[in-house]
């Protein structure tokens, strides 16, 4: 389905009037479908999977949205050309249906199209041009949905960040480099693209008491608004801030000021609801379209500032659990020297394990400066991080709609390179009709 969020998305078309099979079958092969232009013919089995229509030097395929799917609303179209070595492409025009959409000049060959608010039968053709005057092309038809006609298209979406052995980004992988397995079982990447996704951005910051000591809460917030200088024009902030409680805007800011003005209006004092803050702040994304990260910094365990009793409502298991359901990546930057000693209440964990998993889990990454005055280099290694994903997805091979957790393991075919991805999710309830 044409949908481009980072979450496991369910897209459920339920018609009221059944009809059987082999009815179903015959509408299915008439000719003029609804929403298809009279004279556009469908295209044959072989030109309708979105690869090239033939071979030569100027290739070019859809990577999304995948074969054979159905499309509604706000698309995400990607393509992938290639051309021989001694040339370079042009252009790639783009058709929906006969009518020009667009001419990409550079890559990333990307763009969003509104394909409507029903699941017409589309015609996606494409054109790439090179500099030597070749050209290739490649055709994709989305099938429409028809009264009678159950359809649930699942789309596990799964952001990963690849790194050599010196901690350096991996830029050059392509979707062949790649496998995923869901609970040991190979699945089939249906999407692909090392382009910038645009991000939801919660930038989450401890002001508790303790941040008063030594400057930390100056060094937090001179960091925080480096971030914000460093984000791309397309993503959307919000700035964040916890002690026994939560405060702060839970929706983007409008622009740089903003943010900014939040990040200065920030005072540290009172205790540390750690649990609270992830808890409340991942369930305010759960509705944001698109990838979604909180960056969170803790110099601190989940403790109330009067009494050796938590600070939070949830239990650390609640709060990772709805980290994962809102499939939220969390980086987590734990501030101190002896986080690993810090063990939370109930002396089952460290801060530091704690931290650790959170960001693990989730598919982040965890940080863990020993001075305040390191946090603005942390924070720009953030910045870049959440430039130099690659989005994959697929369609899961288990059809069960059981609840239940799904581990997934991303790897690379390059042993030496290691490999940042969030550890599952969980599937959809039982269906209700």
């Amino acid at each position: 389905m044409g949908l481009s969020g980072p979450r496991l998305l369910s897209a459920i078309a339920i018609l009221c009037l059944v009809v059987p099979a082999e009815a179903a079958g015959r509408l299915a092969a008439a000719p003029d479908e609804p929403g298809t232009p009279t004279g556009t013919a469908a295209a044959p089995a072989e030109e309708a999977t979105g690869e090239p229509l033939e071979a030569g030097p100027v290739a070019v395929r859809f990577l999304e949205p995948a074969p054979p799917g159905l499309i509604l609303g706000e698309t995400r179209i990607t393509l992938e050309a290639t051309t021989s070595p001694d040339a370079r492409i042009m252009r790639i025009e783009v058709f929906a249906d006969r009518t020009l959409l667009t001419i990409l000049e550079r890559p990333p060959y990307t763009f969003t199209w509104n394909a409507g608010a029903r699941f017409l039968r589309r015609v996606l053709h494409a054109v790439a041009t090179d500099s030597a005057g070749r050209t290739g092309e490649t055709r994709l038809v989305v099938r429409p949905l028809y009264i009678g006609q159950y359809e649930e298209v699942r789309l596990v979406n799964v952001y990963a960040t690849v790194r050599d052995g010196a901690g350096r980004a991996v830029r050059d992988l392509s979707r062949n480099d790649f496998e995923i397995l869901e609970d040991g079982v190979a699945q089939t990447i249906s999407h692909f693209t090392s382009a910038h996704v645009p991000l939801t951005v919660a930038l989450l910051i401890d002001a508790s008491n303790s941040m008063n000591l030594g400057g930390k809460i100056d060094l937090a917030r001179r960091a925080a608004e480096d971030f914000v200088e460093r984000a791309d024009p397309e993503d959307r902030l919000m700035v964040l801030h916890f002690n026994d409680a939560l405060h702060g805007a839970a929706r983007p800011a409008a622009g740089p000021r903003e943010l900014k003005e939040a990040i200065q209006g920030i005072r540290a004092e009172g205790g540390t609801a750690l649990y609270d803050a992830i808890h409340r702040t991942a369930r305010s994304l759960d509705d944001v379209e698109g990838r979604r990260a909180i960056v969170l910094l803790s110099d601190g365990r989940d403790q109330a500032l009067a009494d050796n009793e938590p600070g939070s409502l949830h239990l650390f298991e609640e709060a990772l659990e709805t980290a994962h359901r809102a499939e939220v990546a969390i980086y987590a930057i734990g501030l101190g020297h002896h986080l690993e000693r810090e063990m939370d209440l109930r002396r089952v964990r460290s801060l530091r394990e704690i931290l650790e998993t959170f960001a693990k889990e989730t598919g982040g990454r965890p940080y863990f400066p020993t001075r305040a005055r390191q946090l603005s280099r942390v924070y720009r290694e953030i910045a870049d991080d959440l430039k130099t994903q690659y989005t994959l997805a697929y369609s899961s091979t288990n059809p069960l709609r059981d609840g239940r957790w799904r581990a997934i393991k991303v790897r690379v075919k390059r042993p030496e390179l290691h490999v940042d991805a969030r550890a599952g999710y969980y599937a959809p309830g039982p269906m209700v009709r």
